[in-house]
This record gives structure tokens, C-alpha cells and sequence, in this order.
């Protein structure tokens, strides 16, 4: 059996889907023929994006507002732009490289758009969330495609049931042809360690009290009302310090947070550690008292899962797919309620019972979730798929 996993373009990063991409096709022993791209908007973003963001920008200013303005159409022309060529390179590339018989597992719903284009017999789609469509409102030309083109996969890969729930209701999909594989943690890696030395990397003294947060800027992740909830909390513990781990991957999100983080008058406070190597984050993960992940909407949430696997308390939202994941091991609030978070993070931080009862909740946790679960799970969906 050989597998052609169509896994879109090429990257070095290691994020959520590469991951669970990566962990599971690397505990599986069959041949994986695997189908990417160089993608166009990568050099894009590397060399351009940045030169079209303002250099300086007040909101009170008619010619920042034209200068964002004027700024963001020429983004959106050319990420258009090279989104359809990207699009057109892929189904000839995907054309051209797929081999009869085999499976053809497209690896993310971003890449659905394949099958209105591609002859692609016995195939399957992974489907992390439908967050364009359903929270986003996105109803552009390609995301009708992709919503058209997982209509016509014969089986669904998903990491929830809450994210097979929001298939099932947008798709009117069959539940039934449906398989959820969780996302999960590779536990010779992610475990309690008392070593703090990786926060010298910024600087920051290895006694320092630290609150992590996980996550890109993007508006659902409400990196804005977690600063507004770290400005209160410092009221009450002026020592303390908010590491933000990951890119942006919202034009003109950066922007906006730094000017509320100056507006609160925490510059020395809030402080961005950008992309972070996968052997790295273990060693954040267990430097930091508490993460907050305050996301409106996850079709997983693999933070809060880490964490908990590295033995720090974990405050998350309430909806979505985090009480699948965090379950009663974790702190689960409304992610728009800044004053009930800061109160909530004050609690951990100050309590040392309800912390320790929470790192012992959140081990136990950790545990239900494991990448060779997964994989085993993964290789029933390819077999029942091959007949074998």
C-alpha cells in the first residue's frame, strides 16, 4: 500500500497541521508519496508583505488611515494574485504526480479545492475546522471551492468531535464517513522539567514569573483581550512578565497590539519570542507558570494539550473544541472576559494548592492523548480505504 499525501506547499516551520502531519506519517511503516509545492506567497510574504506595512501609524492621523489603506488593498492584490497561481501550479503538479492505486489522502481542507479540479479515485481529506467559512465569513471564490471539493471526498479525516459536528452541520456531510484522529503530544518530549534557563534567551531572569501564550495574532485568538487582562494582573503582581510565542499571521495584527501595549504602558512587560523550533517549546512550556489561551474558535488546540503534558496550569475558553481537549483539568472562561481572566491567572499564580492540583489534572489529561493512538487510528482509515 502507498499512500500519495497531497500535502500542499513546502515549509521548515513546524506548526500545528505539519505537525500532526509529521507525527503520524512518521510512527506509520508504509510508502508515503508525498505532493507539495514552492509556494509563490511564501516569497511573497518573506520579501514583500513586510515593505507594505506602514512605518508608522496613528489612528487619529487621515494619513495613517490612507497609508493602511493603501497598504492593505495592495496586499490583498497580491496574495490574490499568487493564491490562483499557486492554485493552478498545484493541480498540475497533483495532476502529473499521483499514481493509480494509491490512496490519495489530501492533507488539509485548505487544499480541498483539488477534487472540482483533479480525478482523484479512492481519496480522502483531512479537515481540521472549517474556521474561514464559519467564523470568518470568508466567501471568496476559493473557499467556495474547498467547501465543494470536501462534499465530494469519500472519507473525512477530523481532530474533534467538535470539528466533525461543524462538518456535519456546514456540509450536510455524513457523520457516518466521518473518522475523528486527535491531535496529541509526543510525551518523551513534552514532561515536567525544573530547568527555567531558556527564558535567558530574552533575557529574562530564570526566577522570573512568566505567563506563555501559544498562539499566532490572528482575531479569534484574542491576543488583545489577554493584554488587557495582563495589564490588570500586574496591578496585583508587578513582576511578572507575558511571553508571546509565534508569528502574527494577521496583516496588520502586530501593529495593533503594540499600540494597546503601549497605551497600557507595558513595553518592558509583553514580550514577542516569534517562531520558536518544535525541540524548543518543551523547554518554554515548562519555564512558564501558566499559559492562556484565550482562542474564540479551535478545531483542536494543541497549546493547552502541551502544557498540560509539561506539568503548567492552563487557562483556556470555553467554547469550541477546548473543553474536549482541556476537559476539568484546566481553567475554561469566556475569552472575552479580561477582568474574570486576569482573576483567574492571579488565582493559579498566588494559590499553590489549586496549582498543583491543576498540574497533576493536567498530566492525567496529557496522557489520554498520544501520537502512536493516533497513527494506529490513521492506518485503519488507510487499510479500511485500500480494502486490505
Amino acid at each position: 500500500m502507498e499512500i500519495d499525501y497531497i500535502s500542499g506547499p513546502k515549509t521548515d516551520k513546524i506548526f500545528g497541521m505539519t505537525k500532526y502531519e509529521l507525527e503520524i506519517i512518521k510512527r506509520i511503516d508504509i510508502n508515503f508519496n508525498i505532493i507539495h509545492y514552492n509556494s509563490l506567497m511564501k516569497y511573497f510574504e518573506k520579501n514583500y508583505a513586510k515593505n507594505l506595512t506602514p512605518k508608522t501609524y496613528s489612528p487619529k492621523t487621515e494619513k495613517g488611515v490612507k497609508t493602511e489603506n493603501r497598504s492593505n488593498f495592495l496586499m490583498e492584490m497580491g496574495k490574490n494574485t499568487l493564491r490562483f497561481i499557486d492554485k493552478q501550479l498545484y493541480i498540475r503538479t497533483v495532476k502529473n504526480k499521483v499514481k493509480k492505486g494509491n490512496i490519495k489522502h489530501i492533507t488539509s481542507q485548505e487544499y480541498a479545492y483539488l477534487l472540482n479540479s483533479v480525478k482523484l479515485e479512492n481519496n480522502m481529506v483531512t479537515c481540521y475546522d472549517l474556521i474561514p467559512w464559519v467564523y470568518d465569513n470568508n466567501r471568496s471564490s476559493l473557499w467556495k471551492q474547498n467547501m465543494n471539493g470536501l462534499k465530494q471526498a469519500e472519507t473525512i479525516i477530523t481532530i474533534s468531535e467538535f470539528s466533525r459536528d461543524e462538518i456535519v452541520k456546514y456540509l450536510d456531510y455524513p457523520k457516518e464517513m466521518i473518522e475523528i484522529v486527535y491531535p496529541a503530544v509526543d510525551h518523551t518530549n513534552y514532561n515536567p522539567t525544573d530547568d527555567k534557563k531558556i527564558l535567558l534567551k530574552l533575557n529574562i531572569p530564570t526566577d522570573q514569573k512568566v505567563v506563555l501564550y501559544v498562539g499566532s495574532e490572528v482575531p479569534r485568538q484574542n491576543v488583545p483581550v489577554l493584554i488587557k487582562a495582563f495589564a490588570l494582573l500586574k496591578k496585583k503582581i508587578p513582576d511578572i512578565k507575558l511571553v508571546k510565542i509565534g508569528d502574527p499571521q494577521s496583516y496588520g495584527a502586530r501593529e495593533s497590539v503594540l499600540q494597546l501595549i503601549n497605551e497600557l504602558e507595558l513595553s518592558d512587560d509583553v514580550i514577542f519570542a516569534g517562531y520558536v523550533p518544535e525541540e524548543d517549546m518543551p523547554k518554554w512550556y515548562n519555564a512558564a507558570d501558566i499559559l492562556v489561551y484565550p482562542c474564540d474558535y479551535a478545531g483542536f488546540g494543541l497549546p493547552p494539550l502541551e502544557a498540560m503534558a509539561c506539568g503548567t496550569p492552563v487557562i483556556t475558553s470555553n467554547t469550541t473544541s477546548l473543553p474536549e481537549v482541556v476537559g476539568d483539568a484546566g481553567i475554561m472562561i469566556n475569552p472575552q472576559d479580561f477582568e474574570l481572566m486576569a482573576a483567574k491567572m492571579y488565582d493559579v499564580l498566588t494559590d499553590n494548592k489549586l496549582k498543583d492540583k491543576m498540574i497533576n489534572n493536567g498530566l492525567r489529561r496529557s496522557k489520554l492523548f498520544n501520537w502512536d493512538d493516533s497513527a494506529r487510528k490513521t492506518l485503519e482509515i488507510y487499510k479500511n480505504n485500500s480494502n486490505l
